[in-house]
């Protein structure tokens, strides 16, 4: 079957359709459908968790304040000295205190005062009189065991005809911290119902929990599911409590420090059933767009091609510069001879730009070469003929000094070596200098500051000589005597050159020219070398072009009127030591 499609560019071209247009759809609708379920379930989840926080903010409040009424009422002198005697003192003040305590939560429990021998001798509600509870065993008896703090516990020991759920109990202590009576706080399941009116809606369950995760009480959706015994098998087995349960997801909240616990139950909002409908109408979209899909792309099939797309994307790569970019085909049909066409001409591009820049490379080498070549005669004939008027005017030992300090710059000129270290280049400017004191019978003297740490950096030869000479002919021209400082220094991984004057400073006009040129080409503005070259400057001129060439655009040289006078300039390129050019 495949063998079928393939010997045919429709065919192929028409089942491609098909697959893209179906197959998007249903990865679309699947995704639809999940994004929606959690999407669904997320917000559900978020509004559920806060309805649990309000449920349990509630309960938490509640038992806050009743610990705090139990433990007031517990302190009251009155009510410790009633206790103490039975009852037969001061009834109606400590019913008064009793009930100014309890204002507030006598809708939500039931306040009893019992004695020591457990005997209710004072009680909010009715028929409670006289009731014992055992003061050996039990709530009471825990409550005499921990006397600092409110003891809370399902009622199931002693419950009798009453249908009280839940009891909380405090000691009273006397001055000499010995239990006298009780304060016992009760709970039924209609004070339940008043105290999470409002929380839960029809649909909803509550369950409250003791430590043991004994059900205290429980209502709605939470009755009919047991969920009480649900969460306490399940702890008892080691699994996760809050695992949904029958479609409910479970919510489970610590009330304060009592050693409760609120269990919330909602109705999942997306369920399997749910699911399962949206996915039965999710096939009928797909046989109906599978349908339709066959008749469009059976005519689409004939004006659209895959394949043509294929070798437009190629070209783009190539238009970007990827001259590697290949259109991959096996096919023997125009196509693929369409294919091999392509690569073929991207392959001889490829060839041709590298050719091209490995001539350029050439040329670049050359022009560089040439650059330097042209530094050296002008300065050799200047040199030459100040020892030959030397030797005619004075015959003395000068010229020997003249022509040591040449025969090293000669050297160094005539060498293949394009690169010296920092410290020779400024040696040779010193020999230039020193040549140049002579001719000019010392009416300006030389320095040069080199730290030790940059020393060893390589420079393209001859590029300081030519500033310098500049320095001297156009910088000290009008000058009786004058100073000129080389001083070299690094900055992050950039090396400065800086080559200062003190003579008349340089012109605005030659300033431009200098420092006006075309940025990013390592070339000269047009006219630039003209005008240079007619102000005397080709020396500036070919070091800014050599530096240019060797390191880029960015590098190069600049020129400055400093405010003290005279004239600097600055050479810039980047820091690079022998063994770094070596490598290179």
């Amino acid at each position: 079957m495949w063998n079928f499609i393939k010997k045919s560019f429709k065919r192929e071209l028409l089942v491609s359709f098909v697959a893209v247009a179906l197959l998007p759809l249903v990865l679309s609708c699947i995704f639809l459908i999940q994004m929606f379920k959690v999407k669904l379930e997320r917000d559900y989840q978020k509004k559920d968790l806060e309805q649990a926080a309000v449920m349990e903010e509630k309960l938490t409040t509640l038992f806050q304040t009743i610990d705090e009424v139990t433990l007031r009422l517990s302190e009251e002198p009155e009510i410790v000295a009633s206790i103490r005697e039975s009852g037969n003192r001061g009834r109606s003040a400590v019913y008064a205190k009793l009930y100014e305590e309890t204002a507030s939560l006598r809708e939500m429990a039931q306040f009893d005062l019992y004695s020591g021998e457990g005997v209710c001798l004072y009680s909010t509600g009715a028929g409670m009189f006289h009731t014992q509870l055992p003061v050996y065993w039990g709530i009471l008896n825990v409550a005499e065991a921990h006397p600092d703090e409110m003891t809370v516990r399902r009622e199931k020991e002693y419950s009798g005809s009453s249908n009280i759920l839940l009891r909380a109990a405090r000691p009273i202590l006397d001055s000499e911290d010995s239990s006298v009576g009780y304060v016992l706080v009760s709970i039924n399941g209609s004070n339940f119902e008043k105290i999470l009116g409002g929380t839960y809606g029809s649909q909803d369950g509550v369950c409250i929990l003791n430590s043991f995760w004994e059900t205290v009480y429980s209502t709605g959706t939470a009755v009919r599911e047991e969920i009480g015994t649900v969460l306490r098998h399940r702890l008892m087995a080691g699994a996760a409590v809050d695992e949904p349960f029958n479609n409910n997801s479970i919510y489970i909240s610590e009330i304060g420090g009592t050693g409760l616990y609120s269990v919330f139950l909602r109705p999942k909002v997306f369920t399997a059933d749910t699911t399962k409908s949206m996915y039965s109408v999710l096939i009928v979209m797909t046989a109906a767009s599978l349908m339709l899909c066959l008749a469009v792309a059976a005519k689409m099939s004939n004006h659209l091609s895959r394949p043509i797309q294929s070798l437009n994307e190629a070209m783009h790569e190539v238009q970007n510069g990827n001259l590697d970019a290949r259109v991959i085909s096996t096919r023997n049909d125009e196509f693929g001879q369409l294919s091999g066409s392509f690569n073929t001409m991207a392959s001889e591009l490829k060839t041709y730009m590298e050719m091209q820049v490995s001539q350029q490379k050439k040329l670049n080498e050359v022009q560089i070469a040439m650059m330097q070549a042209q530094l050296n005669p002008h300065f050799l004939y200047n040199t030459l003929d100040t020892m030959k008027w030397v030797a005619k005017a004075n015959h003395i030992p000068e010229i020997a000094t003249l022509a040591a300090k040449l025969a090293k710059i000669l050297r160094t000129s005539i060498s293949n070596a394009q690169f010296i270290t920092l410290k020779e280049e400024l040696e040779l400017v010193d020999c230039y200098a020193e040549i140049q004191k002579i001719r000019f019978q010392g009416k300006f003297c030389f320095d040069y500051e080199l730290p030790d740490e940059i020393a060893d950096c390589v420079v393209p030869k001859l590029v300081v000589q030519p500033i310098v000479e500049n320095a001297m002919i156009h910088g000290l021209k009008d000058c009786e005597e004058g100073h000129i400082l080389v001083r070299a220094f690094s900055k992050e991984v950039r090396l400065f050159i800086e080559v200062m004057d003190d003579g008349c400073g340089i012109s605005n006009e030659v300033l431009n020219h200098l420092n006006n040129r075309t940025a990013g080409t390592g070339l000269p503005s047009e006219g630039g070398e003209e005008d240079l070259l007619r102000l005397g400057h080709i020396g500036f001129y070919n070091v800014d072009t050599i530096i240019r060439l060797h390191y880029g655009a960015e590098y190069g040289l600049s020129v400055c009127r400093p405010e003290e006078g005279g004239t600097k300039v600055t050479i810039m390129i980047p820091v690079r030591q022998g063994e770094e050019l070596e490598d290179a």
